[in-house]
């Protein structure tokens, strides 16, 4: 095992540090407009571990878990041990795969209710599945995927530890941030991005969009790089461990911004909150976009 800490729940997860080569842009005080229904409906400050957001929620009215904030799963998790307390009966058995290889059971859960800070949003489908180890030394109670991420316009404050949730037909952006087009592939999100290797050219394509993740980068090419690499032990998460890649990304274009020597690993191709942690970041699904807003 590396000295490289797998802290992820549906993907393999490494924690690194990177020089941002953009320039510094400070946000402005109306960088959304704060006049009647566009408020925030709901501002919560949230616990930032190894980059993952934790946040108190609540299912179907119970009593506040933990759950961590997972824009990189298809869908909202409730832990198997966290369901059985509550009393929550799945209504049929299916698959997902997570950081390690293998597929995991899942039960499926018809709907239910999310309590976060006054807000109620009701989930079409969630899925059951034991997180009992999947971010070492931390209780993960659920996720909050996909079907969250479609219902609000999210601003996640990353340098002040703050949540803010919008209602999209009100939200009315007027910051100066970098606006990224997403694309949605079923029920996840991706962008275009460009990524350099040692020797060799920028490569132009989709990147997975994961805040479940606390890498900074993950791309299969990293182990063609030609320059030093180191194999290391991945997995943890949900599925079992595999080896991995560890090497550096000479040059990642994301938006407006150009980041120099980063840390990466191989696999899917994804970013993950070691990159987005850099920013506030407004995730707009209703619109089809990401919003990088880099402040100081």
């Amino acid at each position: 095992m590396s000295n490289a800490k797998c802290v992820s729940v549906l993907f393999c997860l490494y924690m690194f540090a990177g020089e941002v080569k953009s320039q510094p842009r400070e946000r402005e005080p109306g960088g959304y407009e704060t006049a009647g229904s566009n408020k925030p409906v709901a501002e919560i400050t949230f616990e930032l571990k190894d980059n993952l957001i934790y946040l108190p929620v609540s299912v179907n009215g119970s009593a506040m878990l933990n759950f961590i904030l997972d824009g990189g799963s298809s869908f909202c998790m409730v832990d198997s041990a966290a369901a059985e307390k509550l009393q929550l009966t799945g209504a049929g058995d299916g698959l997902v795969h997570g950081a390690g290889s293998g597929a995991v059971k899942v039960k499926y859960l018809d709907s239910l209710i999310y309590g976060l800070a006054g807000t109620s949003t009701r989930v079409g489908r969630s899925d059951i599945v034991n997180l009992a180890g999947a971010v070492p030394g931390q209780k993960v109670d659920g996720l909050l995927g996909y079907e969250f991420f479609l219902k609000y316009v999210i601003e996640i404050d990353y340098p002040r530890r703050v949540l803010r949730l919008f209602q999209p037909e009100n939200y009315r952006y007027m910051g100066r941030g970098s606006v990224i087009p997403l694309i949605f592939h079923k029920k996840l999100v991706y962008f275009m991005g460009q990524i350099k290797l040692s020797g060799r050219p920028y490569v132009k394509k989709e990147y997975l969009i994961d805040t479940g993740s606390s890498d900074v980068i993950d791309d299969e090419m990293l182990k063609e790089s030609r320059g030093t690499k180191k194999e290391v032990v991945g997995g943890v998460g949900l599925g079992q461990k595999f080896t991995i890649v560890e090497a550096k990304v000479e040059g990642f274009k994301i938006g407006n911004f150009s980041l120099k020597n980063l840390d990466g690993v191989s696999g899917d191709d994804k970013i993950g909150a070691g990159l987005l942690s850099r920013y506030t970041v407004i995730f707009d699904y209703a619109r089809s976009r990401m919003i990088l807003e880099f402040t100081q």
